[in-house]
């Protein structure tokens, strides 16, 4: 039996735990030198303490005290959380959300909206994007308190509890695929999973949990169930729709067909309690500017942008933007045909469609990666682990002046996931975890 090693174990767990405390409590995201050496700092406990195989009670613990450590300040890397509290109290007061732009409901003298926190949204200008299962928690989270503080933990813990419930799950689906179980905590203990999920209170932690619990029930073949928690997943973000092509491709050999259209129905009926001419306005404002007006870190868009410049003398995204959209629908149709055809477990199906779309999209956020980790884990790629470090240096475009992320930083973030994917996919004779 391999001997342990107790101090290199508790060194590493301190400093990993250190690395998190660091960035949710002492740092600035547009203190870039500092939040890096945090992260790195954080990824080499990382690796150390998943490869040496420690006690999984131990680092089950590590997980969930890195977690805590971040429940002592407001998200210190995103301002999401403001929107959030914003939409929760327009909730909390009866309003409809989508009705107005946040603008107009200043000096109306609204209990929980006042200029302190509208001064805090990063995205006033719009009207929100965030479906009902979503607006649901934000109202929860304001019906106790009007501290933004206590918002902002009830989340967590709501996150916190999914987390949990992802890494539960992981292990059962490692094991119903005969893979190590310890091989979770190579999600669990994520550094970009804990910090953009618990830190920084994003909800694809909530959508993982409901992916993966509708993975599992449908290879238990519990098929109603399975219906239900995916289309949980797609009242809580929207995007986990993309995957409802591969299930019903994959479901016509199976007679499982039609679990993703009940899916998309349960989706639907999370959407129908909001579900009016206000909703539809505002949602449909919001996916417009979406794919219209924003762009962060994007692969192809960016290369089309610069083509477009060259041609069109300016950045048209806004026709850049809807073309790439529409060449990411055909090609998530045609994987879904091709994973059925090769017959890719589900695991392996929703990892290549999420990485299609990133890449089409004109917009890859840090944490919208976090689903692929997990997929990676079951399906045996590491090129979502490498891509949970490369996008981190996304945040060294910020300053305290606002934003600027330099285009090498996207190159070479995009570089190493290429490179990664293809050395797994063409020089391995199987992914690297089995």
């Amino acid at each position: 039996m391999r001997k342990k090693k107790p101090i290199g174990f508790f060194t590493f767990a301190l400093l990993f735990t250190l690395a998190f405390f660091s960035i949710g409590n002492w740092f600035e995201r547009y203190q870039t030198a500092p939040v890096l050496f945090s992260y790195v700092t954080a990824f080499t406990g990382y690796l150390f303490l998943t490869y040496e195989r420690e006690s999984p009670v131990l680092l089950f613990a590590l997980g969930i005290i890195a977690r805590l450590t971040l429940f002592f300040s407001l998200p210190s890397l995103s301002d999401d959380i403001y929107r959030f509290i914003w939409d929760g109290a327009l909730l909390k007061n009866g309003i409809h959300p989508f009705a107005e732009l946040p603008g107009y409901y200043l000096n109306r003298n609204i209990p929980g909206l006042d200029q302190a926190l509208y001064e805090r949204l990063n995205s006033p200008e719009y009207f929100s994007i965030y479906p009902p299962l979503n607006q649901l928690i934000f109202w929860l989270s304001v019906q106790f308190n009007s501290n933004w503080m206590v918002s902002a933990n009830l989340m967590r813990t709501l996150i916190l509890a999914a987390d949990i419930g992802s890494f539960l799950i992981l292990k059962k689906l490692l094991r119903l695929y005969q893979k190590e179980e310890h091989l979770a905590f190579f999600y669990f203990l994520n550094p970009l999973v804990i910090l953009e999920s618990v830190g920084n209170i994003h909800f694809e932690g909530v959508v993982i949990f409901f992916l993966l619990g509708g993975l599992y029930l449908y290879e238990k073949n519990r098929k109603w169930f399975s219906a239900v928690f995916t289309g949980l997943a797609i009242g809580t973000k929207l995007l986990p729709a993309i995957y409802l092509p591969s299930l019903f491709f994959k479901g016509l050999k199976n007679k499982k067909w039609w679990i993703p259209l009940l899916s998309g129905v349960v989706g639907l009926m999370s959407i129908l309690p909001i579900a009016d001419q206000e909703f539809l306005g505002g949602m449909r404002s919001s996916l417009n500017l979406y794919f219209r007006r924003f762009e962060f870190n994007a692969s192809l868009y960016f290369l089309a942008r610069e083509l477009g410049i060259e041609y069109y003398g300016y950045n048209n995204i806004a026709k850049i933007g809807p073309l790439l959209s529409v060449l990411s629908v055909l090609f998530i149709l045609a994987l879904s045909i091709i994973g059925t055809v090769r017959k890719w477990n589900i695991a392996k199906m929703f990892l290549v469609i999420l990485s299609a779309y990133l890449f089409f999209t004109t917009t890859v956020h840090p944490w919208y990666i976090l689903p692929l980790i997990a997929f990676g884990v079951l399906s045996g790629y590491w090129y979502p682990v490498v891509w949970s470090v490369t996008i981190f240096f996304t945040y060294a475009g910020y300053t305290s002046d606002g934003f600027e992320l330099p285009l090498w930083i996207v190159v070479l973030e995009y570089f190493f996931v290429i490179l990664t994917f293809t050395i797994e996919q063409f020089f391995k004779s199987k992914p690297v975890y089995e």
